[in-house]
């Protein structure tokens, strides 16, 4: 799917290359959604646009993440999103910057999810004629994303902290739901780091001199360091959770051990007279005795009651 936004506020939409009429495209915007191997060779072709860069994003190097030459610059993001499942994922995005215009590649999933949140934002891009502002608009608009979308977990981190603290029996769940919400932490933060690295190369780059928004990149940085430390907090209360429910899970089982305990001693001890008097030897006294029989049973009450009200003067129960 290809979507353009001419310079004249047009928007052609396409399922194909050659579906595209105009010659000569005067465009701000050039989005591709689960773009092709035919597409990225037609862009290649028609505009002289290097697409290395997607053949190995996957790498650590920097190079795999922002590469910036004479013709264009090019930036890639891992930009975690929300699926359908409302599970937080991650998928490549890529934008393209150069004397023809910005080309925009994203997958459907991400492009249904940020039409989806930020329509009323994306609605304002067709007010922008100049490239300049486009890539302003971007710039601001990833920094503002990382604030929503960080907002949004910290929001579920507190509203997991008042159950917990409220809570007095916790099930694995709790537990799989923490270490969720830390996993989402991690994503954050790998994609958060990433980000600010790309910006800082784009800050030094010779084409943040030709096209003039250092003002900007400073203020997104500054941002983005800030929501850094609102992810880092979300890391030390997910743990102080994660230590709390153990805590209290430990306590659980300790009271459960000392029931144990107590139920042991109560029944030991009247089971061992009922086996001593139980072995039926000749020579036992205790069993031509009249009272022999009473006297054994309340001798196996006392030895159960006497345990259970000592361990309960030491709260035990």
């Amino acid at each position: 799917m290809i979507e353009i936004l001419l310079k004249n506020k047009e928007i052609i939409k396409a399922d194909h290359p050659d579906e595209i009429r105009h010659a000569d495209l005067d465009f701000s915007v050039m989005q591709f959604i689960d773009y092709t191997e035919l597409e990225i060779k037609w862009v290649a072709e028609k505009f002289g646009i290097d697409f290395s860069i997607m053949q190995h994003y996957e790498d650590i190097e920097i190079s795999s993440h922002f590469l910036a030459n004479e013709k264009q610059v090019t930036f890639h993001f891992s930009l975690p999103y929300y699926n359908e499942e409302k599970k937080l994922i991650e998928s490549p995005v890529f934008f393209i910057i150069s004397d023809s215009g910005l080309f925009f590649f994203s997958s459907s999933e991400v492009d249904q999810f940020l039409n989806k949140t930020y329509s009323y934002k994306f609605s304002q891009l067709q007010a922008f004629s100049e490239l300049k502002q486009i890539f302003k608009f971007l710039i601001e608009f990833i920094s503002d994303y990382y604030a929503d979308i960080t907002e949004s977990e910290t929001r579920k981190i507190k509203a997991l902290a008042s159950t917990i603290l409220l809570e007095k029996e916790f099930s694995k769940e709790i537990l799989d739901i923490i270490t969720r919400y830390n996993f989402n932490n991690l994503l954050l933060k790998e994609s958060l780091l990433e980000t600010t690295r790309v910006f800082n190369l784009y800050k030094k780059s010779a084409w943040e001199q030709k096209i003039g928004i250092r003002e900007t990149i400073e203020s997104e940085l500054n941002d983005l360091s800030v929501v850094s430390d609102y992810i880092q907090f979300n890391f030390e209360r997910l743990d102080d959770l994660k230590e709390n429910v153990s805590n209290k899970i430990d306590l659980e089982q300790n009271h459960i051990f000392k029931i144990l305990t107590v139920v042991t001693a109560c029944i030991s001890l009247p089971t061992f007279i009922a086996g001593f008097y139980g072995m039926n030897f000749e020579n036992m006294p205790e069993l031509k005795t009249t009272f022999g029989y009473p006297v054994a049973i309340i001798a196996m009450i006392c030895s159960a009651v006497f345990p259970f009200i000592y361990f309960k003067r030491k709260k035990w129960l």
